[in-house]
């Protein structure tokens, strides 16, 4: 059962999640209708009702509630790494009438009120529709704080396309603006309606229809970097660093289960572009996870997305694109992944003689499209690991190659595998 919040006493009770809770920004998705008193751009709302799959708004199924959970992973997934909180909790708290809730909304900075129901009548023929750069303000009025996503007749209810214009709804909401289409001059870039397997379009032009929407840095002087303008936003605080080493020397211990296989909830991370590089889609973080061999064949996956549905299962929606490599314990280079055809899995297997190794997962680094090859894609975001054939238990440390030269009887500390 979910929990309602008595703010949403009258409309349906939607699953209450969180992908960040305590970020300095919170995106809050509202599946359970408003009630909007007066005029947003000149415009009356008026009663929106819930989002719904079968007419029903009043309460909502278990394949509504499945919709939702995907619509709201999908989102999250697209801000993992940003100081941000993608949530289906309502920050207004309990008690609060509908007007009551859209003045705490504009009261309150680093906030957005994202309503998924109902359709683009009262306001035109759109996807969905938001002011800019709302995140800049401390405070504001008219409901400014709150937009809209329109999933009847607009986005189309289903949790990909629903999901696809929240996020660039969101973006307008933290100062981004449309990724133009430098080929033809199109207001909103759609990569030639790419789709299929590898196929991208940016977040901020039309992604409904390719298999990962990303950020993009466009044509210079004709669409901005999306990532480095996010961070430009006032105050909200930089990338976040997901924990784990980004190096040799300060590498995770790779989570290994007692049968030997790889505790995904724990063999994770996210990638992103560096600050240092001014947020460069060619730049990147990268992840290294120090493991054992227990001799024999060793698998090891690097999944693209992230999982917060399901325990070791990717979510739809992975804005990350992995390179997975492995190297010996002196750093020497063994092999790379081989990517499948859905280019979300990346995946290496190879005989290992008992000892200790690492492995690195990297961006796969810029997407360029032939269609408008001055604009990259960001390849970054969230991934988790799985895998066969290590040895459970402790790390060893290497002894000195001093005492080695010795002979002499050496104690070596042995760090826990998480």
């Amino acid at each position: 059962m979910f929990a309602a919040s008595s703010a949403l006493a009258q409309h349906p009770v939607a699953p209450q999640l969180s992908s960040n809770p305590g970020a300095r920004y919170t995106v809050f998705l509202n599946f359970t209708g408003f009630n909007y008193s007066g005029t947003w751009a000149n415009r009356t709302p008026g009663n929106v009702p819930a989002y719904t799959l079968d007419s029903d708004a009043t309460t909502f199924s278990n394949a509504e509630v499945s919709s939702i959970k995907e619509a709201w992973a999908r989102v999250a997934t697209a801000y993992v790494g940003f100081n941000i909180n993608v949530t289906t909790v309502d920050p207004a708290g309990s008690g609060m009438t509908d007007s009551q809730r859209k003045t705490f909304y504009d009261g309150h900075q680093y906030m957005t009120h994202t309503i998924l129901g109902g359709t683009y009548n009262w306001y035109g023929a759109a996807g969905g529709v938001s002011y800019v750069g709302i995140a800049q303000q401390a405070t504001t009025t008219n409901g400014r704080r709150t937009n809209w996503v329109f999933p009847v007749n607009g986005s189309g209810t289903a949790p990909k396309t629903m999901a696809a214009a929240a996020v660039h709804e969101d973006g307008h909401h933290l100062r981004l603006s449309h990724q133009h289409d430098e080929h033809n001059g199109n207001e909103y870039s759609t990569n030639n309606n790419a789709q299929g397997y590898g196929s991208y379009a940016p977040i901020m032009g039309a992604s409904y229809y390719s298999q990962r929407g990303t950020w993009r840095r466009g044509k210079p002087g004709t669409n901005a970097n999306d990532v480095e303008m996010l961070q430009g936003n006032l105050n909200i605080g930089p990338l976040l660093d997901s924990g784990v080493g980004h190096s040799f020397g300060t590498a995770s211990a790779l989570a290994v289960l007692d049968d030997g296989t790889v505790d995904p909830t724990v063999s994770k991370g996210f990638i992103m572009p560096t600050a240092e590089s001014g947020y460069s889609p060619d730049v990147y973080t990268t992840d290294f996870f120090k493991f054992n061999a227990a001799g024999g064949t060793v698998n090891l996956t690097a999944h693209d997305g992230s999982q917060f549905l399901a325990p070791g299962v990717a979510d739809p929606g992975a804005t990350m694109r992995s390179v997975l490599k492995i190297y010996d314990a002196n750093g020497n280079y063994i092999g790379t992944s081989t990517e499948d055809n859905t280019t979300l899995v990346h995946h290496w297997s190879g005989q290992l003689a008992m000892g200790t190794y690492y492995a690195q997962v990297l961006s796969y680094g810029a997407y360029v499209s032939a269609w408008e090859p001055s604009s990259k894609y960001f390849n970054m975001g969230p991934y988790f690991l799985t895998g066969s054939g290590f040895a459970p238990g402790a790390v060893p440390e290497p002894v000195s190659l001093a005492v080695l030269a010795c002979g002499a009887l050496a104690l070596v500390r042995r760090r826990r595998v998480l």
